[in-house]
């Protein structure tokens, strides 16, 4: 029945053209936002997590420098240890509804291949339960990387990017608005010494929104999208005299993105369904340069 009802609500609040958008960045220098980490020496005593420039062979900068969290900023992560910490997240209309859900950073590794390892992980429910986001068979539909996942062990010395949208695990756990919800970055060794520079991380963002179809605000622009219904394929099309840069992303009512496409310079655009089910779908188009978006939804019956 919750997940009727918010469904419900979503078209709801489509049709009175309801927006809401919730976002942040943790870069580990402004420290407004270090609130909500938690480096846990209750439960990991000797944690190796620190926040500070990283002064290593390897981990010699952050991304965006000074600061980034590393397995300790001098030291090689020593043998036999599990380091955490957490961030902690308010839930908001990302979840319930669900729509967007994002985590997003960039890592690099040095590590003894499968033995050393990170994980990163999110609980529902304030650490009852928790979901290996790179791992899990479970809830892996609900787990959309539109990156290739993390890879956290063996050697990624360049700074890799990541991007991940789990707003379909609000409509699994049937989130609420302000549950209490945490990521755990986790680094494991085993019993042997490698003398290596372990895991770092740096300018973690979070998104968390819901936002209407129609509404039209100064930072939007218009497109139309057509056959409604769309049985073989459908047509977006705005305007784009100037042939900037746009990205495309489709998602399902659970979500999850289904399609994306990038560097689009056309002002039409054509899509082939044959890959789609049947249902209600939600596009955002965004111009790179302005960042100005337009959403909308369209109906697939075929």
């Amino acid at each position: 029945m919750k997940k009727v009802l918010s469904f419900i609500g979503l078209i709801l609040a489509l049709n009175s053209y309801s927006q809401y958008y919730y976002d942040y960045d943790i870069n580990f220098e402004d420290s407004s936002q270090l609130f909500r980490v938690i480096i846990d020496t209750l439960k990991y005593p000797e944690n190796t997590w620190k926040i500070g420039k990283p002064q290593k062979t390897i981990f010699n900068s952050a991304y965006s420098p000074p600061n980034a969290i590393v397995t300790d900023l001098i030291n090689p992560y020593p043998a036999n240890d599990t380091s955490v910490f957490l961030i902690k997240h308010v839930a908001q209309q990302g979840f319930v509804y669900p729509h967007t859900a994002i985590l997003s950073g960039y890592y690099k590794i040095d590590s003894d291949t499968l033995n050393d390892y990170g994980l990163i992980e999110f609980s529902p429910d304030n650490g009852e339960t928790w979901i290996d986001l790179i791992n899990d068979t479970i809830y892996n539909q609900y787990i959309m990387w539109n990156t290739q996942k993390p890879v956290l062990t063996g050697r990624t010395h360049e700074w890799t990017y990541f991007y991940v949208n789990i707003a379909g695990l609000g409509y699994v756990f049937t989130i609420n608005d302000y549950d209490t919800l945490l990521y755990r970055f986790s680094f494991i060794s085993d019993q042997q010494s490698e003398e290596m520079e372990g895991l770092i991380y740096d300018n973690l963002h979070f998104e968390d929104w819901w936002e209407g179809i129609s509404e039209k605000s100064n930072n939007q622009f218009e497109s139309i999208c057509y056959p409604v219904p769309a049985s073989t394929f459908f047509n977006i099309e705005f305007e784009n005299n100037h042939y900037k840069d746009f990205d495309l992303v489709i998602i399902n009512k659970l979500g999850q993105t289904v399609f994306s496409k990038h560097n689009i310079t056309e002002n039409r655009i054509c899509i082939k369904i044959n890959d789609f089910t049947n249902g209600i779908y939600f596009y955002k188009l965004i111009n790179n340069d302005t960042k100005q978006y337009s959403i909308n939804k369209f109906v697939i019956k075929q």
